[in-house]
């Protein structure tokens, strides 16, 4: 199977649909934040394109640069999620080891923590984006946000796969923390 970073869009949602376990949930969810990110980026790119002088663009280019590194990132866990899948329903039915269980945790855990960021930078494109264009950051943040809480749903649902205590306490202390700091961005709906 081609890394979903790799193929067309309607390819791996063809994937997705097959039956096949993978790529699976883990990985549309890193997808979807990626698009979020995505919508936010061209919302960058036009605005700055537009030029109005009575607008302070200067951070824009930051905020692009730093969108692109999140849309990178959460492809990559996508393809490293869909891995990780292959490899717990693949295996040899003995049950998954102790490193890939926690893979499934962290996996989605850093899929949180990017559409977080998503979530942080689009708050400030949505305030600074061209008229023409600042819906599709709102799109774009909200898509993050719905990742952001599927990712932390799955974190939670895996918990119970691993068998060091502190270490998934310490998970779940990371993970309330990130939904904590998603609540306090704001709703890219409420302008």
């Amino acid at each position: 199977m081609p890394s979903p970073t790799e193929q067309p869009l309607s390819s791996f949602l063809d994937e997705v649909a097959s039956e096949r376990v993978a790529p699976a949930g883990g990985t549309a969810i890193a997808a979807t934040g990626a698009m979020g990110a995505a919508l936010c980026e061209m919302v960058c790119v036009h605005t700055l394109a537009a030029r109005d002088a009575d607008a302070d663009t200067s951070s824009l280019p930051a905020l692009r640069s730093d969108l692109e590194r999140q849309r990178r990132s959460l492809l990559a866990l996508a393809a490293q999620d869909a891995a990780v899948v292959d490899e717990l329903f693949g295996g040899d039915g003995e049950g998954p080891s102790e490193r890939l269980s926690k893979r499934a945790v962290g996996i989605p855990l850093a899929v949180a923590e990017s559409c977080l960021r998503v979530l942080e930078v689009a708050e400030r494109v949505t305030e600074l984006g061209s008229g023409g264009v600042v819906a599709d950051a709102r799109i774009g943040a909200s898509l993050a946000a719905a990742a952001l809480q599927a990712a932390l749903w799955m974190v939670r649902g895996n918990l119970d796969a691993l068998s060091a205590p502190s270490f998934a306490a310490d998970i779940a202390d990371r993970a309330d923390a990130i939904e904590r700091a998603a609540a306090d961005v704001a709703d890219p709906f409420d302008t």
